[in-house]
């Protein structure tokens, strides 16, 4: 019972604090853009998260950080965090744009780079 207990209050803890544990993939193994605006073609592929266009022409500029690399997402309508690896980031207009996969989903999300905690290319612990 105190096993079962003590387990509970684990997983009850790491699920409210939104840091259940999931392995850190290799960025090798992660498809990503760098140092250019996504195309049509990165979007099919995976490597792209979003297209920032205008009239049907790109005006994306890729933003100056290391990408792929490990960082941390915090959703700012629920305060959930989550363990990502950013794929993309462009700016437009005066936004700066992210896209991520979750590691935990591996579902894609886009957001504005000041929503993310950058980790860098060591995997984390």
């Amino acid at each position: 019972m105190k096993t079962s207990i003590l387990l509970l209050t684990l997983f009850f803890s790491e699920v409210v604090l939104g840091q259940l544990k999931v392995a850190w993939p290799d960025l090798s193994a992660i498809k990503y853009v760098s140092k250019r605006h996504a195309v049509e073609s990165d979007i099919n592929s995976g490597a792209a998260v979003f297209l920032l266009k205008s009239n049907g022409i790109n005006i994306g500029t890729p933003i100056d950080i290391e990408i792929p690399q490990y960082a941390i997402h915090l959703d700012g309508e629920t305060g959930m965090r989550a363990n990502v690896v950013i794929i993309q980031a462009e700016e437009a207009n005066g936004q700066q744009v992210v896209g991520a996969l979750n590691v935990k989903t591996q579902k894609f999300i886009a957001g504005f780079l000041n929503e993310f905690e950058l980790l860098g290319t060591n995997k984390p612990e």
